[in-house]
């Protein structure tokens, strides 16, 4: 992007865009997202910029940083906080510390509603599962002074772009806890198969048991486990 109060310019030269706007390269693809960005086509920026990213990643690091950033922006402007958050985590989670990040970390907490989102065990979390693809959970009020939760793991692989998910799991089920540590009860589960929820701020640490027949409710190659970030209350 080429804007003076943006902090991820990107100026130079690129090569036209493929027919119909489908980008074919890094390069194409910022420039897509830029010119949809500028026009406040916030939709279409945003899967550009999303496109740049699955690109770049694991091939070009400065690359990657630059396609956060955008994708870190694009959602300031429509107005999606907790996504900007998200997309700030992987930037962190890599080791990325430019000047355009550290710029938008800043931006990100100062707009970012963080007592809306530590106020209650309900809302959306994510973890990011590569190609710009994300597994995640939600965690709902169950009508009995208690919560449920519903979570959507992903396996992005290499085609996700072409193919969607190399592999899916869904599993849900009612939360037995105090809001801050819970277990998950399912009757897609065994009792030897134990899934915990450790909440504390944005954060959801996710822990489970793997055995034989404990990721039944999974494709090959995923699972609950692993942190997850709140992005909506």
């Amino acid at each position: 992007m080429n804007k003076r109060h943006i902090s991820f310019v990107f100026a130079m030269s690129t090569p036209a865009l493929a027919v119909g706007g489908v980008c074919d390269s890094a390069a194409q693809c910022n420039q897509a997202g830029t010119a949809a960005y500028q026009a406040n086509r916030l939709d279409e920026a945003i899967e550009s910029f999303e496109r740049q990213l699955r690109r770049v990643e694991g091939v070009d690091i400065s690359g990657l940083e630059l396609a956060l950033n955008n994708l870190i922006v694009v959602n300031l402007r429509a107005g999606r906080s907790g996504m900007a958050r998200a997309w700030l985590e992987v930037a962190l989670d890599n080791n990325l510390a430019g000047s355009a990040t550290r710029h938008n970390l800043a931006s990100v907490t100062r707009v970012l509603d963080y007592p809306a989102l530590e106020a209650s065990p309900e809302g959306r979390y994510l973890r990011y599962a590569g190609q710009a693809a994300w597994s995640e959970v939600v965690i709902s009020a169950d009508g009995q002074g208690g919560y449920h939760a519903s979570f959507a793991a992903v396996r992005a692989g290499q085609q996700y772009e072409s193919y969607g998910p190399a592999a899916i799991g869904e599993l849900q089920g009612r939360l037995r806890g105090d809001a801050r540590q819970m277990r998950l009860e399912s009757a897609d589960l065994s009792d030897d198969c134990a899934v915990q929820l450790l909440r504390e701020g944005l954060r959801l640490q996710v822990l489970e048991v793997f055995a034989p027949g404990c990721q039944d409710y999974a494709g090959m190659g995923i699972s609950l486990a692993g942190s997850y970030l709140k992005v909506q209350p």
